[in-house]
């Protein structure tokens, strides 16, 4: 008998490429998330940091305009914080769709390696009656050439 064939293979290598694929994606995007956290913490620690020292400013003596420096700073940088946040919204939502995408190909791929393996199963049966005919027939024949 032929050696075993599974005629979806180009597709089932397809879909494993497709899936490599994805997960590179996956993982830049998720570096991407946690890039736009991270320029988060860090606005929001400057944030901090700046209305802290306004605090203190305003506990002593300061000069007007050095007063309304701090709080234009402070207010551009909730802005910003803003803007990061929505930024994070997006790379999330970018995540979640690489993810969905992933989730979708490897679905496909377990269907295809499924389906391998029950023609691998049905191509060891016909291997095991061919084998067995073969053998009933040398049997067969034996038990024929003895009674001559």
């Amino acid at each position: 008998m032929a050696k075993f064939k599974f005629r979806l293979q180009p597709l089932l290598n397809i879909k494993i490429q497709l899936e490599d694929s994805a997960k590179n994606e996956l993982g830049k995007a998720v570096q991407r998330l946690e890039e736009e956290k991270e320029k988060a913490r860090f606005l929001v620690e400057n944030r901090e940091k700046y209305i802290s020292e306004f605090q203190e400013k305003t506990s002593s003596y300061v000069r007007i305009d050095e007063l309304k420096g701090y709080t234009l700073y402070i207010s551009k940088l909730a802005q910003n914080i803003e803007l990061q946040n929505k930024n994070i919204k997006e790379a999330s939502d970018n995540v979640d769709r690489y993810r969905e995408d992933l989730i979708k190909i490897v679905k496909e791929r377990k269907i295809l390696e499924k389906l391998k393996e029950k023609k691998y199963k049905e191509y060891l049966s016909e291997l095991g009656k061919d084998e067995q005919k073969r053998m009933d027939e040398i049997v067969s024949y034996k038990y024929t050439e003895n009674e001559i």
